[in-house]
């Protein structure tokens, strides 16, 4: 930000921190991102991200890496797996070990390029700009293998 001297700069802020609950699915394959901008963190709103990825990957079967979120493992949403285990197998990472999590280096390159140090006057403009990012990245292939690489490298470093 920069002002006249002498002069107060007037710096637009929200006021409040602002956060925009993304539920992601990373194709380990082709390195696509799946996502689900919800209003809520809720185990309803995770369904429906499962929803979306079965109907994206309809014929296959899913392999999910799943974190210990309350809400991957509320009840709902193990008879939800349960009920659907000939077409999801949801794997477990280990507790506190974020670094396993191959769609972390996804958030933080999103969080980087598309959110950090940019100010959005609606939580729709900070949905828009989520969206569009996860967009290109999902349409740059450089981006898409760089990520990926990076992640399985973390991933046999940990081994």
């Amino acid at each position: 930000m920069w002002a006249l001297m002498g002069e107060q700069p007037l710096v637009p802020s929200a006021g409040q921190n602002r956060r925009v609950p993304v539920f992601g699915g990373l194709d380990a394959l082709t390195g696509r991102l799946t996502i689900l901008v919800t209003e809520r963190k809720r185990s309803a709103d995770f369904l429906a991200f499962l929803r979306r990825l079965l109907k994206r990957y309809a014929g296959r079967h899913i392999f999910l890496f799943l974190d210990n979120c309350s809400i991957h493992r509320s009840k709902v949403v193990e008879r939800f797996l349960a009920d659907r285990r000939n077409r999801i197998t949801p794997i477990w990472n280990a507790p506190y070990t974020p670094e396993l999590n191959l769609i972390e280096r996804y958030w933080g390159h999103l969080k980087a390029k598309a959110i950090h140090n940019y100010f959005f006057g609606t939580i729709d403009d900070l949905k828009g700009a989520i969206r569009e990012a996860v967009t290109a990245m999902n349409r740059s292939k450089t981006l898409r293998l760089t990520l990926r690489l990076k992640a399985m490298h973390s991933l046999r470093e940990a081994a």
